[in-house]
């Protein structure tokens, strides 16, 4: 009997630590919940307004709210600086750690300190694998778009004759891209920069000052020109990405003409963080359960029968990576070997 008391015992002390344990995260889940009521949330959009990731982040400044407890009111607030560093630099350094500011920024960023792509890697002053992603709204895939009037119809009119493409940044899609066609496939773009946003890129191509484009996302191509690419005005020649697209079936991909090992690694490399092509992160340090309710948030937001209706009218591909899938990919692009990093950099980075 004495013995079977000190097992009673024994269990009544585990069961109140396990009754413990479960009010205390109740508590924790119920004060979580309770955070939002009330509150503003800020989105940091590192891009300027009425270009793809722009249209993206206020579709979900839209929809977002309510599925936060609490539903709290949302803004916007675009910082369309070095392709989205000051708003990552931003959100990692200087905003409050409370899961009340949180950003819109370019596919890129993750790996910027990695690539350097804006500039030096040293002026991105995070650790992409320390930032809570929360979620990616759309696989990205780059394409190369001529105008109608330009003399390029086929990839391989690349290789031979010289495409003047804009680009509104050079660590833009419409920047990059081209710089690593040209130097793994031998491909004659010459980029002008200095463009400000995705309107006046439409205008300069419909002007003929440029051919068209050499990154142009399907997600933002397809919001803004699906009339003109259905019309034949804009067409599609190439997709600079690893897997196709399905509004184009039929139009090759970049890789189809990469023969040498090496170059087909390094471009692997180069187009792998694409499928998180819209992501959204939070500064590190947010309490776990904050970050939960936004990752859920945002999965739920995707999933919306009011948000896909408006989505679809605005031509807008909702595919997303929920935030543990894009946390995982950060993780996997930072343990590709340092010489593969390094190559890529060299040609994607202006020096």
């Amino acid at each position: 009997m004495k013995g079977y008391g000190k097992r009673l015992g024994r269990r009544t002390v585990g069961l109140s630590a396990i009754m413990g344990a479960t009010l205390a995260a109740l508590s924790t889940s119920a004060t979580a919940a309770d955070f939002y009521a009330g509150k503003q949330v800020n989105m940091l959009v590192g891009s300027g307004t009425g270009g793809g990731y722009d249209n993206y982040a206020r579709l979900f400044q839209r929809h977002l709210a309510k599925h936060i407890p609490g539903a709290p009111s949302i803004v916007v607030q675009n910082v369309p600086a070095a392709g989205s560093l000051v708003a990552m630099n931003t959100l990692a350094n200087s905003s409050p750690r409370d899961g009340l500011t949180i950003g819109a920024v370019q596919t890129h960023i993750g790996v910027e300190p990695l690539m350097g792509v804006t500039g030096p890697a040293s002026n991105a002053k995070y650790d992409a694998r320390q930032m809570n992603w929360l979620f990616s709204a759309s696989k990205e895939v780059p394409v190369v778009v001529a105008w109608h009037t330009a003399p390029i119809k086929t990839f391989k009119d690349l290789t031979e004759r010289e495409m003047l493409v804009g680009s509104s940044g050079v660590a833009t899609s419409d920047g990059v891209y081209p710089r690593v066609m040209n130097a793994l496939l031998d491909t004659k773009f010459r980029i002008i920069d200095g463009y400000k946003d995705n309107p006046q890129l439409l205008m300069a191509t419909e002007a003929g000052e440029i051919m068209g484009r050499g990154g142009w996302f399907v997600s933002s191509l397809m919001s803004t020109q699906a009339n003109e690419v259905a019309q034949g005005k804009q067409k599609v020649i190439v997709q600079v990405a690893l897997e196709k697209h399905p509004k184009f079936p039929d139009v090759p991909l970049v890789g189809d003409f990469v023969k040498d090992p090496a170059r087909r690694e390094q471009l692997s490399f180069a187009l792998s963080w694409l499928p998180m092509g819209r992501p959204y992160v939070a500064p590190p340090g947010v309490p776990t359960d904050r970050v939960k309710i936004l990752r859920d948030a945002f999965a739920a937001a995707a999933k919306d029968p009011e948000l896909l209706a408006e989505a679809d009218k605005m031509n807008l591909e909702i595919s997303q990576l929920t935030g543990e899938e894009v946390q995982s990919l950060i993780a996997k692009l930072y343990e590709t070997p340092p010489a593969v990093v390094e190559k890529v950099r060299d040609i994607m980075v202006v020096k």
